[in-house]
């Protein structure tokens, strides 16, 4: 099983996947994934992955999957809140991840939605509202 929502105002995508998800199902997901993704134009997004109930994915939808993962990362996306409840699973996803994105720095691992969605905030606030403190320069340090 599998949904996508994308919340265009908070600029976050949702993605929520359960079950075994075979090859053909995956190809769904990928299609409306990339769609979601494609709305925000390459531009800055977050992305909730809820993959609670997630089954060890085969080796086609696995591969499939890390497709995914890396046209989101070429397409905007800064960060992944990734929630799971399966080491097993949790450790392919990060695997197939990482595959995708060597140098992937933006998954972030939640142990609940809640802390899921303060992560979310959190980035959202400092990346898209301005609250993050402005970088000092080093002659603005050293006048200090």
């Amino acid at each position: 099983m599998f949904e996508v929502t994308n919340d265009v105002n908070r600029r976050t995508i949702t993605v929520r996947l359960s079950g075994f998800i075979r090859p053909t199902e995956m190809k769904d997901f990928a299609t409306a994934y990339r769609s979601a993704t494609d709305t925000f134009a390459g531009g800055r997004h977050l992305v909730l992955a809820d993959m609670r109930g997630l089954r060890t994915l085969e080796p086609e939808s696995a591969a499939i999957f890390g497709e995914v993962v890396l046209y989101g990362r070429q397409h905007g996306c800064l960060m992944c809140a990734h929630v799971s409840d399966s080491t097993i699973s949790r450790l392919q996803t990060a695997r197939v991840a990482s595959e995708a994105s060597p140098d992937d720095d933006i998954t972030v691992d939640c142990v609940s939605l809640e802390e899921a969605h303060a992560q979310l905030a959190k980035t959202r606030a400092r990346l898209f509202l301005g609250t993050e403190p402005a970088p000092v320069s080093v002659a603005q340090a050293a006048a200090r």
